[in-house]
């Protein structure tokens, strides 16, 4: 287990138990195989997620559930092209989780700088079994723009439990033409007491065999490292069918055939 201390919304210093994975980013997602990043626990659970929209690649999808109602939060960081703009200003360079600790405190300039970075979020749920976005932020979307930008706040109200649909693509429609590293955050509630953190790495499809497809796609189902010390009070606090709905068991990693995108991840911290 690796402890963190953080300075919540509440202005309280706090022990964070920090939990992190790794795993593969499979190519052709569509919604029905988004990948689970887990639970939003009211003042509970953050959710990170660091990967990358690899060249050639216009589509990564991911779901997460919300357990009760509350202030639901989103945050979206195209680490890549804020990269690019302090190497223009001879910034320091950052990882990708400082610049998401760095939109969350400055979620008005997230939101700007957002709208010209070349990526595309939508936010969807079923509703009525259809397949409905509800948040984007594309601009001129009226209401489901507004949410987006609710969401990046931590404003946007869930009134009810159930599943989200993140789906992150280019503005455009067209592949990327290099990696772009982004990273999403995801919280209910103005604090947390358990980080969640999943860093992917790009898995080549054309080089790939199936044996190795099949391992990845079990590395997105495994656990976080630090998740062993669970004892039997936290289990009864949390449900074990949840925690095994989450995969929170014992992590898989898989590091061969590391494509470009892997490189990418000496930013992170």
């Amino acid at each position: 287990m690796m402890a963190t201390t953080v300075l919540n919304a509440a202005s309280t210093s706090t022990n964070i138990k920090s939990f992190e994975k790794s795993t593969s980013d499979l190519y052709g997602d569509t919604i029905r195989s988004a990948r689970d990043i887990g639970q939003a626990r009211l003042n509970y659970s953050r959710l990170n997620m660091i990967t990358t929209l690899s060249e050639k690649e216009t589509d990564d999808w991911f779901s997460f559930k919300v357990t009760s109602r509350g202030k639901l939060r989103l945050t979206a960081v195209n680490v890549t092209a804020v990269q690019d703009e302090k190497k223009t200003t001879d910034s320091k360079e950052s990882s990708a989780s400082d610049e998401l600790e760095n939109a969350v405190s400055d979620y008005e300039k997230a939101i700007e700088r957002f709208k010209g970075q070349g990526l595309k979020v939508e936010v969807y749920q079923y509703v009525q079994n259809r397949q409905t976005l509800v948040a984007t932020n594309e601009e001129g979307q009226g209401k489901k723009t507004e949410a987006f930008e609710q969401l990046m706040r931590g404003e946007y109200k869930v009134q009810k439990a159930g599943t989200y649909y993140i789906h992150v693509t280019t503005k455009d429609g067209k592949p990327v033409d290099r990696d772009t590293l982004y990273a999403l955050q995801v919280q209910l509630g103005d604090k947390y007491t358990h980080d969640y953190i999943t860093k992917e790495t790009a898995v080549d499809h054309t080089k790939a065999t199936e044996a190795e497809l099949r391992q990845a796609k079990a590395e997105s189902e495994s656990s976080y490292s630090g998740s062993s010390f669970v004892n039997g009070k936290t289990l009864a606090a949390q449900g074990a069918a949840n925690l095994l709905a989450t995969g929170y068991t014992n992590m898989a990693t898989m590091n061969k055939n590391r494509s470009s995108a892997a490189k990418l991840f000496s930013l992170l911290v």
